[in-house]
């Protein structure tokens, strides 16, 4: 009998526990980031390792504009679980956004060593090295991007911007095109701009 007590106790925890880290995903998924938040830190506090809810609050707290506080749990990620691209990449948009080009450049590239196929990785090294006046290696990130993903619009968009910048108007203007008709709203300016 008390075997019996034992198991049913056992399953109603993790049905509550399911519960709770299921009601922050739900929010997160509705967009609901501030909600999420709350969920996720009640979950927390009984699970602080779980890595997709610390991932998943760190992405509801970039939303929410609220950037030390995804750094702190992209971080925290990173040191349970050393091979998340996730947050490698997550770190690298933090970074970039900070403009510092540098750190932003290390987390595309190790996110890129640990999953060679990840064309958000080549995006940000593409970015980064953009920004830092590497342009061989900005435009191989950008390529690679392309090359893993032909619906990438805004690797199409900065490549194109990149070729504006080196005098190759042609090829920029191929790439805006190509970037409008993915839906990227900044490359119809472009288009309008500099492709007559």
């Amino acid at each position: 009998m008390k075997r019996i007590l034992f198991v049913v106790m056992l399953a109603l925890a993790v049905s509550c526990q399911s519960e709770e880290q299921s009601k922050g995903d739900t929010l997160y998924a509705k967009k609901d980031f501030k909600g999420a938040v709350e969920a996720y830190n009640e979950y927390l506090k009984l699970h602080p390792s779980h890595v997709k809810s610390l991932y998943n609050r760190g992405r509801s707290y970039e939303e929410l504009n609220q950037y030390d506080k995804a750094l702190k749990d992209f971080e925290k990620v990173l040191d349970i679980d050393g091979k998340n691209t996730s947050a490698m990449l997550s770190l690298a948009k933090y970074y970039y956004r900070a403009e510092n080009y540098e750190q932003s450049l290390y987390f595309a590239e190790l996110a890129i060593k640990e999953k060679d196929d990840l064309a958000e990785g080549y995006f940000w090294v593409g970015r980064a090295a953009h920004h830092m006046g590497e342009f061989p290696k900005a435009r191989s990130g950008y390529n690679n991007a392309i090359n893993l993903d032909r619906q990438y619009g805004e690797a199409f968009l900065y490549r194109g911007a990149l070729s504006m910048q080196e005098k190759k108007s042609t090829g920029a203007c191929q790439d805006f095109k190509q970037a409008a008709s993915l839906g990227v709203k900044e490359a119809e300016s472009a288009v309008s701009k500099y492709c007559k």
